[in-house]
């Protein structure tokens, strides 16, 4: 059965009391903690609207029921289950989550003014570089964000959260995308897909290419 998957949800729904309702019903102990300790409304569903496009995926290959437990660096993985890897992402209203047969990590941000100072600050200089070097504001701010997701789904695909500092490694942007890392010896594969909901979305998997489609999913169709 294949197991790349990739669904991307908007969870403004959740707004909806009722909806919100039911949607922390279905959640997990833990992420009902998660949510809890969110103090914005926007931030608690985002929190409980992933693990339901988790829920979602995972009931599409036959897994109903699961639980989640953690690595070293805080990565989830399926408890029991050694051949289905999730990553799970979420900017403002959009969720995001990815499931494959190996290592992955997925990252959704919101794409917004880009401030340079960052880039020059936590990015490698040649990184930096790739974008002051565009032309226009908007080809600035579009770099910006491919680089920001392509360097957070790699850091979820190893396994390290945020323990490796962002200019530690480098991502380079050319017909294809590849990552100069002293990480592992491991071969990193990347795939970036366009717009949703304004966001930027990036997948990086170990050892073997990811191949879904981005598929767009009512929050309400989780529940």
């Amino acid at each position: 059965m294949e197991k790349n998957l990739l669904f991307a949800a908007d969870v403004s729904a959740l707004e909806d009391d009722y909806l919100f309702k039911a949607a922390y019903a279905k959640a997990s102990g833990e992420r009902k903690r998660k949510t809890d300790r969110y103090r914005f409304r926007r931030d608690k569903n985002a929190s409980l609207g992933v693990e339901l496009l988790l829920q979602y995926a995972l009931e599409r290959l036959g897994i109903h029921k699961f639980t989640c437990s953690y690595g070293k660096a805080g990565k989830p993985f399926l408890a029991g289950c050694d051949d289905v890897f999730f990553s799970l992402s979420h900017c403002g209203n959009s969720v995001l989550c990815a499931v494959s047969e190996h290592e992955i990590g997925a990252d959704i941000e919101c794409v917004k003014d880009a401030d340079l100072r960052i880039a020059k600050r936590f990015f490698c200089p040649a990184e930096y570089e790739h974008i002051a070097a565009q032309e226009t504001e908007e080809g600035r701010r579009e770099t910006f964000y491919r680089f920001w997701t392509l360097k957070e789904s790699f850091l979820k695909a190893a396994g390290l959260g945020l323990r490796l500092p962002l200019n530690q490694f480098e991502i380079i942007i050319n017909d294809e995308i590849n990552v100069v890392q002293s990480v592992d010896d491991r071969r990193y594969f990347f795939r970036e897909y366009g717009d949703f909901s304004g966001c930027r979305c990036a997948v990086c998997t170990a050892d073997a290419p990811f191949a879904a489609e981005l598929q767009t999913v009512d929050i309400r169709d989780c529940l």
